[in-house]
């Protein structure tokens, strides 16, 4: 493998463009969240005002401004479009892999760096985020470059090393608010107090560090609060951050081991060697063991980290990392699986670090394990396949009551995929049992390992890759905004029309795509009144409803057009008073 910083950027980027931006404007956007973010941008850059986010033409104080600015900037370069709101998503992500890979380098050298790249590209968490329009690619970039910062930059000037980190921490906060300054930064606390080395942050250059976050952020959160009179603040601190801890919001609440979960999904297929990574990460943090551990700790310890380092104090920083945003989001009421994005980056480093030693042959896992481990992918592709095939409706499944979507069968081959790594892998390792000695004095040869990884990597970026860009896109045919604006004439922006709506709070795409306000009708009656409106108007509702309506519409009045919902077991209609 070479290793030229370069070439390894050359292959990283290369992977992330397929990953994370091919057709990235094919699928429609998704409601409620894409829907909004993208439409609140549309509304800052139509009314030349940049400073107060609004949907709808109301205060949106879900989250800060950042996203917005730079889905703006993407309008004006590729068009109002689903691309360019998922754009900034996506470089974020790109960015990601980069700085993976350069902590890893730094932590661990050159090939770990490299391995930590891959997988964290070929990731389900990072690609989502990658192809979803809301700040949390965004966050999860700055969090990583802050924890990254701290990492290289200890042996910078102090100055130098708060600064960057300030600014950081700053564009952190006008991504999603404080969460991008506490956890950070609580990583980088616990830390230094298990090695006893708080005294770094006894600096008076710590202050240039709190300056340079403050005239990165300040003056946005200044300006809002005082276009605002401070409501702004209020929903945004209060309600959006503090009430999420306190309380499920949006019925978003889990059961206690739902992150674990979530890695383990979110991570596949590299997840497959969770519990081997984490065992050797656990012995890798200790500088050494108790006398009747020591066995284990003498084979499962990692000597070899980068100079300048320990192996005790890499692994705390990234098992402080992963534990920390596990148990914090863990405890908090509110539960979303987006909400630990930021723990793929030390899962993928360890991970990448486990493959490595295993590749050197200076580690030895069971072979029970390992086997285990190809199991599990095996059952991977088998479980997707099945997945898809109930889902497509290919396989009836009573439970589902009819609620299948078609479009998606074609897609159950994919899971061939992960079954022919997992079939790969048990080959190789039965076959290394009867290698001849020059093979590898441990068994497997680390040429054999490295083809395997090499393979596996080649393999989840063809698994991921077709199914983040086109099965993705599947699901257009069962989203009903989009078509129904297309249909029917809505987006025809020069026209004098309204666009009304009732029951369909839950497209907030219908917004975005038709590029002005919507008004939302609470009762029949308001509903009725508008149909009557002089003017050209366009009303979407559900159809069980239109059609509850038949005795009692203005006789003017006509269904232009109806399209399955993906949210409701229902379809959508879109009715005209012309």
């Amino acid at each position: 493998m070479a290793t030229r910083r370069s070439f390894h950027y050359l292959i990283l980027t290369g992977m992330s463009l397929v990953l994370f931006f091919l057709h990235l404007g094919g699928a429609s956007l998704w409601d409620v969240d894409e829907g909004r973010n993208a439409t609140a941008s549309f509304e800052m850059m139509d009314a030349g005002k940049y400073i107060v986010p609004t949907f709808n033409s109301q205060l949106r104080d879900d989250k800060p401004a950042l996203l917005y600015w730079l889905q703006i900037f993407a309008y004006n370069l590729f068009g109002v479009n689903e691309f360019a709101a998922r754009f900034p998503s996506a470089l974020a992500a790109l960015a990601t892999v980069l700085l993976c890979y350069e902590l890893a380098r730094a932590m661990f050298g050159v090939r770990t760096g490299f391995w930590a790249g891959c997988l964290v590209a070929t990731t389900p968490m990072l690609c989502g985020a990658a192809r979803f329009s809301n700040p949390d690619a965004l966050l999860n970039c700055f969090t990583v470059l802050t924890l990254t910062l701290f990492w290289i930059g200890q042996r910078w000037s102090p100055a130098l090393w708060f600064a960057s980190m300030g600014v950081s921490v700053g564009f952190a906060l006008l991504a999603k608010g404080p969460v991008g300054l506490v956890l950070p930064g609580g990583v980088i606390f616990l830390y230094l107090l298990w090695e006893g080395k708080l005294r770094l942050l006894w600096n008076r250059q710590i202050g240039q560090g709190i300056l340079t976050s403050f005239l990165v952020a300040a003056p946005w959160y200044i300006w809002v609060a005082v276009e605002t009179k401070g409501e702004f603040i209020r929903g945004f601190l209060f309600k959006h951050n503090v009430g999420r801890a306190l309380n499920p919001m949006e019925n978003h609440s889990g059961f206690p081991g739902f992150y674990l979960f979530v890695i383990i999904v979110g991570t596949l297929p590299w997840s497959i060697f969770l519990f081997l990574t984490v065992w050797y990460a656990f012995w890798s943090a200790w500088n050494k063991a108790p006398q009747r551990w020591q066995s284990a700790w003498d084979k499962a310890v990692d000597r070899d980290v980068a100079p300048g380092h320990t192996s005790s104090s890499v692994y705390r920083f990234l098992a402080t990392w992963c534990l920390l945003y596990l148990v914090f989001f863990s405890a908090a009421a509110t539960k979303l699986p987006n909400y630990v994005l930021p723990v793929v980056v030390p899962f993928c480093i360890l991970t990448g670090r486990f493959l490595e030693r295993w590749r050197l042959g200076t580690i030895e896992p069971p072979r029970g394990w390992l086997y285990l481990s190809f199991a599990s992918l095996a059952l991977l592709g088998i479980g997707l396949s099945a997945g898809i095939l109930v889902a497509s409706g290919t396989v009836s499944l009573p439970a589902l009551r009819g609620r299948i979507f078609p479009d998606i069968a074609p897609w159950a081959w994919m899971g061939l995929l992960p079954v022919a790594g997992a079939l790969l892998g048990f080959w190789l390792l039965h076959t290394a049992r009867n290698a001849p000695r020059s093979f590898g004095e441990r068994g497997w040869g680390t040429r054999r390992r490295s083809q395997w990884i090499t393979a596996l990597v080649l393999g989840a970026l063809a698994f991921w890759g077709p199914l983040a860009a086109w099965a993705n896109a599947a699901f257009n045919h069962y989203k009903a905004a989009r078509p129904l604006v297309q249909l029917t004439g809505a987006d025809e922006r020069d026209q004098e029309i309204l666009i009304g709506g009732y029951k369909v709070d839950h497209l907030a795409s219908l917004n975005f795509y038709v590029q002005r306000n919507i008004l939302h009708h609470k009762t029949e009656e308001d509903a009725f009144t508008f149909l009557r409106y002089p003017l050209k108007v366009y009303l979407f509702l559900p159809a069980q409803t239109w059609e509850s309506w038949q005795d009692r519409i203005p006789a003017n009045c006509r269904l232009l057009s109806r399209h399955p919902d993906l949210y409701r077991r229902d379809e959508m209609v879109v009715v005209t008073n012309r």
